[in-house]
């Protein structure tokens, strides 16, 4: 029996502002059966809260894993070593490079102003960031986007890349997260926690930071407009996000067995 349902959220749960009714009442059914829900998102929880609230989720796991928060209070948090954070600064001032920093209660940027951060903005929409003028105040940071082609990541990855976890969702950005952390890494921390094992918990997802996840849990659900790696991993694929696939699933594979 399912005990957690997943989240991601753009493609997902959402495109930019529209959110379908339908995925609200299949929401308000999970929870009236007593299944816990979070968001699981490479999006920061400080970007989350509104939407959190909005449903009326508790837990939100961010950072492509990296974070994990209860009504946006840190429950647990895997943030990089300060110095490895400074030492990108120093980098990316010296390569003209942007850096967006996911803190726990804000973003930072290192720059006034960046075409591909507007365009990303414009693109998939993101809170506007706190410029961060020193590189000694940085807070505890738990995702990195370096705004640079490929053939440039090698200065902030180099020979961590294997303890890191890299995800390339445009030719010119890449998320970097620490020690390896993934979705699935981030919401096995939540339902140690919460006394639930993978089979209990059904994710939905559409990306490609979303393979980990939905290979590792026990009800893996693609949505319609995924990624055909994706939905080739995933359990179940259901409808689109525009076809109401959160919906779908929820009544033919999640309360229908439950029930």
């Amino acid at each position: 029996m399912i005990k957690l349902v997943a989240f991601d959220v753009d493609g997902t749960l959402r495109d930019r502002d529209y959110l379908p009714e339908s995925t609200r009442t299949a929401l308000l059914k999970l929870k009236e059966q007593g299944i816990a829900l979070a968001l699981c998102t490479g999006r920061s929880e400080f970007e989350m809260e509104s939407l959190r609230k909005e449903l009326g989720i508790e837990w939100a796991v961010t950072c492509n894993g990296s974070h994990i928060g209860y009504k946006g209070e840190t429950v647990f948090g895997n943030p990089f070593p300060k110095e490895m954070v400074r030492a990108w600064l120093q980098e990316a001032d010296r390569r003209n490079h942007t850096l967006l920093l996911y803190g726990s209660e804000l973003m930072f940027m290192n720059r006034e102003e960046d075409p591909h951060f507007r365009q990303a903005q414009q693109e998939i929409g993101f809170m506007e960031p706190v410029r961060i003028n020193s590189i000694e105040e940085v807070p505890d940071i738990y995702q990195c986007i370096v705004f640079c082609n490929e053939q440039e990541e090698e200065v902030y990855t180099g020979e961590d890349r294997n303890q890191l976890y890299i995800h390339r969702w445009r030719p010119w950005a890449v998320d970097i997260n620490p020690n390896g952390m993934n979705k699935a890494v981030g919401l096995r921390k939540l339902i140690d926690h919460l006394g639930f094992t993978s089979e209990e918990v059904a994710a939905f997802g559409d990306g490609h930071n979303d393979f980990e996840m939905i290979e590792w849990v026990g009800s893996g659900i693609a949505m319609g407009n995924a990624a055909d790696e994706l939905k080739e991993k995933a359990r179940y694929v259901t409808k689109s996000l525009n076809e109401d696939g959160i919906a779908y699933a929820v009544d033919k594979w999640i309360l229908a067995v439950a029930n």
